[in-house]
């Protein structure tokens, strides 16, 4: 056991001290005198009446999991009087949104946002490179963009409190994602480009921290577990009001967290976070908000499918030998740091790792004009800086097909907008306007060099091998109506209209074997694209107990530069086209009672020069498919069937196919050969998501904030190639927890919270991440004559993107208010 380990159980028995001291204080006090029909006696002597759960307090009502305005009172849907001091995009009618309330995580180990984020139906979450890098898809958006540095979320726009946290050109990393900052997460599943703009092709995702008046206090825990796993975390807020400066809202937050991880990707993460809110006058508010994350982590090697079976941790792969080729998935790169010869590799003996740091800030400036006006005008800047490796460059290098280098180099951007909302009837009928305008940028510089053998650790680098200049900007303009056209029955349009601009040059440095002189390729890029997106829903709340609803929606995103340089054989022009689609949802909720609500919603959407990033064995790219149709349902429930119990579910059914797309694997003897994948599943997508969790809390008596629960989750086979001949199996992953929530009364802690964990009970092996991988011709195959071949001719999936998941693992923490 390590300090930091001895140091954490060090703290949860000094905890489990103090608490027990505290009882034995209070056990020895002087009973009250009971008074039988009399007022509450108080004074020396007499115990304070217990707080919390231990008095029979009513459980938790809140919804774990809800639609946007479900169960909601008011006129019409989105015409409540909380909703209208909100921003547009909070709890908005007509949107398929999944609002995710936090709470009913507190006994969960939360190393990541995964256990938060799958509780969305239409949400799957895949294993990235290092243990905090995730990739988020929601209706399968994400699965198809790839992976690596710096891209973890594609398709998907992220925001954290209203504010951006991606990159002007598409991209996010789950990195600066801590779950134990977030009080609410909301989820908008499905083509959203109308409300969000560019890259909202797949939906968007609003991460919401708690804010200084829902911690009023300090809240501090500590989490440690299997894997070298510590994390440590503080919330600090408070709301106060003052009759001379007004009114401020301030929470901060910091975490420290480490992991050795399950296959030697350890990483270690810093965070800290603050959102202050400035009533200025009745009139006048200014928020703040301040981001900075610094990780290290390092990478395991990818596994391809048959490397995954005979190992899949990778065990014993540190140091390549002719034992374990078959069995270990290395690398090759130069002796000297600059062409050949090259040597064998794993990324531990390279030092392969990443060093990131990110830092946002951001200010919001409010004013309303009138009862019925708010004006609101945000600035962010965004810095995000890295070191990595493990990067394959689109080259073919001195190192060979694949060869990993190391990329370096910032990212800087800033976004401006400015929008007005406005409560003012139309026509006698209750309704919302919004306007905004929109721009962003970001400027990139990522220089490429070969890595050096037998570094280890610390890693080092050789010859520049490359060099990524680029830019990117967006100008949109947005526009929304929200009208209660009769009680109970909303009506919304809304439109975005936007232009992105990419433009730069990638140079790649190719080294001759006698070293002589190095010699540049470049590719210059200079895309502009337009695309603009119309919306329209109706939502009818019959009754409060139903809600139906119905959405026309379409969404766009525009590929990013290192994309348009990268093609199947190396460095070259890519003519990409940006991605659209249309979809129609339809969806009903029904909230009968505090106790029980049930939402269900089907989609259907038409898909057109979507986006796929295949993997050939040699460098990873992407190309057009010219149509393609996503439909499936999703469901959701939270239900309480008896005092105490509690049943929390999210399933998705995904069937996504291609309806156009005839694949290029090349030429034979000077003949192209194309494969018909018309009707084929698109890669790496999931049809079946699953996950739930059955559990019971004591409400009353003596043992009142004991519980447990039992979680479960599924994911079905999928196929992770076009010609739909590679299978990713299925897995079930069962997790246990118990755990013990305590208020404390006359004393400094408020609150205490322990919890245990076991994670994959049953110790399966699965799959928790892949990539979508090309397929190519077998080796000797007689073609004679030029011939289009069939869908599911003679063709093998190339390429190594298998990622092994958790095996058994063990957590527990604990948890103290102030």
């Amino acid at each position: 056991m390590n300090a930091r380990s001895k140091l954490m159980h060090g703290a949860a028995l000094g905890a489990l001290a103090l608490l027990s001291s505290a009882s034995l204080v209070q056990a020895q006090q002087t009973l009250p005198t009971i008074d039988i029909g009399g007022r509450l006696r108080t004074g020396p002597g007499v115990r304070a009446v217990p707080r919390g759960p231990t008095v029979g307090t009513p459980t938790e009502t809140t919804p774990a999991v809800r639609e946007s305005t479900a169960g909601e009172a008011g006129y019409a849907p989105g015409f409540s009087a909380a909703r209208a001091k909100l921003p547009i995009y909070r709890d908005p009618p007509g949107e398929t949104v999944t609002i995710i309330d936090t709470k009913f995580l507190r006994p969960t180990p939360l190393a990541d946002v995964r256990r938060v984020l799958e509780y969305s139906p239409g949400v799957s979450i895949q294993q990235g490179d290092g243990v905090r890098d995730l990739q988020i898809s929601i209706r399968g958006s994400g699965n198809r963009a790839g992976t690596g540095y710096p891209i973890n979320v594609r398709n998907i726009m992220l925001w954290e409190d209203g504010f951006p946290i991606m990159t002007a050109d598409g991209n996010g990393r789950t990195d600066l994602l801590d779950p134990h900052s977030f009080a609410a997460v909301d989820v908008y599943r499905g083509p959203s480009s109308a409300l969000f703009g560019n890259y909202a092709y797949g939906g968007a995702i609003n991460f919401r921290t708690f804010s200084g008046a829902e911690i009023d206090g300090v809240h501090t825990g500590s989490e440690f577990g299997s894997f070298g796993y510590v994390n440590n975390y503080i919330r600090v807020g408070k709301a106060v009001k003052d009759s001379v400066l007004g009114g401020f809202d301030l929470a901060f937050f910091a975490s420290d967290a480490n992991s050795s991880g399950w296959a030697r990707n350890s990483f270690s993460g810093k965070q800290g976070k603050f959102l202050g809110r400035w009533e200025v006058t009745p009139n006048d508010r200014v928020i703040v908000k301040y981001i900075a994350n610094n990780l290290r982590s390092e990478f395991i090697n990818r596994n391809n499918l048959s490397v995954f079976y005979l190992n899949p941790f990778q065990q014993g792969c540190a140091i390549p030998t002719v034992w374990n080729a078959q069995l270990c998935n290395n690398l090759n790169v130069p002796v000297n740091g600059i062409s050949t010869p090259v040597v064998r590799q794993s990324v531990w003996q390279l030092g392969t790792h990443s060093n990131t740091l990110r830092q946002i800030g951001g200010v919001q400036f409010e004013h309303d004009f009138d009862k019925d006006t708010t004006l609101r005008t945000q600035f962010t800047y965004d810095y995000f800086d890295f070191l990595n490796g493990t990067w394959t460059p689109p080259i073919l290098g001195p190192a060979g097909p694949g060869g990993p280098v190391g990329i370096r180099g910032p990212t800087v951007g800033i976004t401006a907008q400015t929008d007005v909302t406005s409560h003012m009837p139309i026509f006698g009928f209750p309704a919302t306007h919004f306007l905004q305008f929109f721009y962003n940028n970001a400027k990139t510089t990522n220089p490429t060099f070969n890595q050096i053998a037998n570094r280890w650790y610390s890693g080092a680098i050789g010859a520049q091998v490359g060099k990524m200049d680029s830019y990117t900007s967006n100008i949109s303009l947005r526009a929304r109506e929200e009208i209660a056209l009769a009680p109970g029955l909303t009506g919304v349009i809304g439109f975005s209209a936007n232009w992105n601009r990419v433009w730069g040059v990638n140079t790649a440095y190719n080294y001759p074997a006698n070293l002589a002189p190095r010699f540049p390729t470049q590719i210059a890029v200079d895309n502009d694209y337009w695309n603009t997106a119309p919306e329209a829903s109706l939502t009818y709340r019959y009754s409060p107990e139903w809600q139906v609803r119905a959405r026309y929606a379409t969404g766009y995103s525009t590929p990013t530069f290192i994309f348009l340089t990268n093609t199947r054989n190396g460095v070259g022009q890519n003519p990409l086209k940006a991605q659209t689609n249309m979809g129609v949802d339809l969806g009903i909720d029904w909230t009968p009672s505090p106790d029980l609500t049930v939402s269900a919603t089907g989609f259907n959407e038409w898909h057109r020069n979507e986006i796929l990033t295949l993997n050939n064995a040699l460098v990873s790219y992407q190309l057009n498919i010219p149509s393609s149709v996503h439909r499936g349902v999703e469901l959701n429930a939270d239900w309480r069937p008896f005092e105490g119990w509690r049943l929390i579910a999210a399933y998705t059914f995904n069937n996504q196919i291609f309806t156009n797309y005839w694949d290029d694997l090349g030429t034979i003897g000077g003949v192209p050969v194309l494969y018909n994948r018309a009707s084929n599943r698109i890669p790496n997508v999931p049809p079946h998501t699953l996950t739930a969790r059955y559990g019971y809390d004591q409400p009353h008596g003596d043992l009142a904030g004991l519980g447990a629960y039992v979680e479960y989750v599924f994911k079905s086979d999928y196929t992770i190639d076009n010609a739909n001949y590679t299978t990713i199996p299925s897995y079930s992953v069962v997790n246990l927890n118990a755990h013990y929530n305590h208020d404390l009364t006359n004393f400094y802690i408020k609150n205490i919270e322990l919890f245990f964990d076991v994670q994959n009970v049953f110790n399966r092996t699965y799959v928790a991440g892949a990539q979508a991988l090309g397929n190519t011709l077998i080796a000797g195959t007689p073609f004679q004559t030029p011939v289009v071949w069939p869908t599911g001719g003679l063709v093998l999936a190339q390429g190594a993107g298998i990622r092994a998941g958790q095996p058994i693992g063990f957590s527990g923490g604990i948890k103290l208010k102030f």
